[in-house]
């Protein structure tokens, strides 16, 4: 692929980008989350939480600089629409830039992909760590080195702003490796030397790097996540072999949370976010996190197949918990004392004015019907893709010679998409919990898949700079 930026692709990456921004532009101020002020403050106020990295707050500072947060959301948009225009290209460069204009308005339309993108959080990046190590994994033939080091220098970043990435970048690194099996006939056309196919693994060994660096800085710790054994100690302690644990063995251990096994809150989230919760009696995560190894290990010890049984279970459940809507109601006490104190006044009143803080922000039932039947009809697409382009390439593996033979990317795209499904769900779903946020986020990449594969499979000449 060319790397020289023409006047067709700007403008469509511009347009594209517009047309993500929908839901802030409707709500008069970008969306937020529990977990915006959170963001917000670190890197205004120095500091590393023990919850979440810092790399999304210091990716905010420079583009908001305490004075507007529109740049946060318009720096995301740009971003989303520059990975969507690479795929773009890979695997459909014949159909122009329109029809990806056109293909970016069905997604604003049909999908929870703008409302990610116009929300102050870095859940926009999973969904575009799982395109770049696509990308980064089957097409590095098709991409110019700029683009190259700029995609690994983007999925770096999506791996770094949030701990459940690492993980999901670590188990999508290996699937090129299945590169020749999928490609019988097709393997010996793909150029890539060692170095290149080794690309995958880069993002999330720097961003470890990154992660254990910062922790070391700030909680003396060389640790890719110091204290997230807590999310998985609620897990556990919720689901229940947990709780039996401390029941049982708390007379002996005197763990921390033991004289408080009567106070345990209704669900996981009151645990972790309550001040009166148990966690932060106990002596806050930080205290309870030196005990929460044990437990756990205790745990896995005393009722290994009950853990597994609820894995399993809380996986199934988030796979297919995916509704839209999620956190959209008024933060006042997470998020407006922070903008109220670091940004200007009028800021503060333009926060204020929009729907989400009225309570007037929600998806109406008809677009969450919408969502999901374009999330769940586009996995049936890919799954199909995958099918016809599999059997082509067996047919040229054959020896019948077909021009139509299987786009090594295509294929590569559509099963790292379609893997990150199930991954996404196990990591969400078995260590932190069943959230429709969780697996909303990601469930826009099938139709978009599917979309684009069924272009490139179309192959429609261009005709001019525009596709029309």
């Amino acid at each position: 692929m060319t790397d020289r930026t023409t006047l067709p692709s700007a403008l469509a990456i511009v347009a594209a980008a517009a047309l993500l921004l929908w839901p802030a532009l409707w709500n008069g101020y970008p969306i937020v989350f529990a977990d915006t002020g959170t963001y917000l403050s670190q890197a205004v106020h120095r500091y590393a939480g023990w919850d979440r990295p810092v790399f999304y707050s210091l990716f905010m500072l420079p583009l908001h600089g305490t004075t507007t947060l529109w740049p946060v959301v318009a720096a995301q948009a740009l971003l989303t629409a520059w990975v969507l225009w690479l795929v773009w290209q890979v695997l459909a460069p014949r159909q122009g830039a329109i029809r990806f204009v056109l293909l970016v308005a069905a997604l604003s339309a049909g999908t929870w992909l703008p409302w990610i993108v116009s929300e102050l959080m870095p859940d926009v990046f999973t969904p575009l760590l799982v395109l770049a190590m696509g990308l980064l994994g089957w097409a590095t033939h098709a991409l110019s080195p700029r683009q190259r080091w700029l995609l690994t220098a983007l999925a770096t970043f999506c791996v770094a702003a949030q701990q459940s990435s690492l993980p999901l970048a670590l188990m999508l690194a290996p699937l090129p490796l299945a590169r020749r099996r999928l490609l019988a006939g097709r393997s010996a056309s793909v150029p890539a030397s060692q170095r290149l196919r080794a690309l995958p693994l880069l993002p999330p060994v720097l961003a470890a790097l990154m992660l254990c660096t910062m922790n070391l800085a700030a909680h003396g710790r060389f640790a890719i996540s110091p204290f997230g054994n807590v999310f998985l100690l609620a897990r556990i302690i919720y689901d229940g072999p947990g709780m039996a644990t401390l029941r049982r063995d708390c007379p002996q251990t005197h763990w921390r949370l033991c004289p408080h096994l009567d106070r345990f809150p209704a669900t996981s989230d009151d645990f972790l976010w309550r001040p009166d919760s148990p966690l932060y009696v106990a002596g806050g995560p930080k205290r309870v996190s030196a005990d929460a190894g044990a437990i756990i290990a205790a745990t896995l010890r005393s009722d290994p197949a009950e853990v597994a049984a609820t894995v399993l279970a809380n996986t199934w459940t988030q796979a297919v918990q995916f509704g839209s809507g999620d956190g959209l109601q008024p933060w006042p006490s997470q998020v407006s004392p922070w903008i109220r104190q670091d940004f200007p006044p009028a800021a503060y009143a333009r926060y204020m004015a929009a729907r989400q803080q009225a309570g007037g922000l929600s998806v109406p039932g008809w677009l969450t019907v919408l969502h999901r039947g374009t999330a769940i009809t586009g996995v049936i697409g890919c799954a199909g893709m995958v099918l016809l382009l599999l059997r082509r390439n067996g047919r040229v593996a054959g020896g019948s010679g077909s021009d139509n033979a299987a786009p090594p990317a295509a294929l590569g795209l559509l099963l790292t998409v379609l893997l990150s499904l199930p991954l996404g769900a196990a990591i969400t779903g078995a260590l932190s919990g069943p959230h429709d946020r969780y697996q909303s986020r990601i469930m826009w990449l099938p139709p978009f898949m599917a979309l684009v594969t069924a272009a490139s499979v179309c192959r429609a000449p261009r005709r001019h700079a525009f596709g029309l």
